[in-house]
């Protein structure tokens, strides 16, 4: 009977471990599939709505910036300038709440998601070149929009001046090249596992909390995030009479090459084969 028993015990805890392992396979093929339907869903939308989606995210994704230079304002000379950097990720995911759940088009977190239907076959990496480029250049307009827009009201309102544009700015492009570099491929990587991270859960609340923790990463870090950056530097080239047009494209070019690394090839390429490998199970 003890013998019957455990044979029974044992066959019960193989259907366990097996019906646990099945549900895994379904959970992993769930995401993948939302993540590539994601993916087609931007590749589907027109030029215009995308490039008016990216300007709007560029525009949005300045309230970081805003709040970031504010707080520097107010604590500097209070406390040391190190800790007011840190505390930086306090506020910097607040553009990045406002950009993601309101579904606007930010590049840094559609890096991944438009690498998966071209790993996919479902597309060519010409259309993923073309989307790329649009969401690109409406980041890159919307957030120099909103950098001409603060910039003339800031000091009006008492909320930060044009030499705290010059901080915050300098601060971010002070590094070398390779640090640059290496620093957004971090960033992208973050930004890229956010939008997995979505992916997998559907609470407003969650979603909410998963975006702080992880863009409150890169600001603590002071990882370079190529749109915020994009606002960051060009702020304090306007105010700046050794920030050069050269420095700000430089940090430009390594912070989205950078982040598109991040996104595409460490997220993207490497999750898509996890994932695909365990949905083939």
């Amino acid at each position: 009977m003890k013998s019957k028993d455990k044979d029974q015990e044992k066959h019960q805890e193989e259907l366990e471990k097996t019906s646990e392992e099945i549900d895994s396979v379904d959970e992993h093929r769930d995401i993948l599939s939302r993540v590539i339907r994601e993916g087609e869903e931007i590749f589907k939308i027109n030029n215009r709505a995308i490039t008016l989606s990216a300007i709007i995210a560029g525009l949005e994704i300045g309230f970081s910036y805003f709040l970031i230079c504010s707080l520097y304002y107010l604590l500097s000379g209070t406390i040391a300038e190190n800790t007011i950097f840190k505390l930086f990720s306090l506020v910097y995911p607040i553009g990045f709440i406002l950009v993601v759940l309101g579904k606007s088009a930010l590049f840094t977190e559609q890096t991944s998601v438009l690498t998966i239907p071209v790993l996919n076959r479902q597309r060519t990496i010409w259309e993923l070149l073309r989307v790329w480029g649009l969401v690109i250049l409406g980041n890159l307009v919307g957030g120099i929009l909103f950098t001409l827009f603060i910039s003339l009201l800031a000091p009006h309102l008492n909320l930060f001046t044009h030499e705290t544009m010059l901080k915050i700015g300098s601060h971010v492009i002070h590094y070398d090249a390779w640090v640059l570099f290496l620093s957004a491929i971090v960033a992208g990587w973050l930004m890229g596992l956010l939008n997995w991270l979505i992916n997998s859960v559907k609470s407003s609340l969650t979603r909410i909390f998963l975006i702080f923790m992880i863009t409150g990463v890169i600001g603590f870090g002071g990882f370079h995030h190529s749109i915020v950056g994009n606002i960051e530097v060009f702020g304090a080239f306007l105010h700046s009479s050794t920030i050069t047009l050269l420095d700000y494209l430089t940090f430009l070019s390594l912070a989205l090459v950078g982040n598109a690394i991040g996104g595409a090839v460490v997220v993207g390429l490497f999750k898509y084969r996890i994932f695909e490998s365990n949905s083939m199970k």
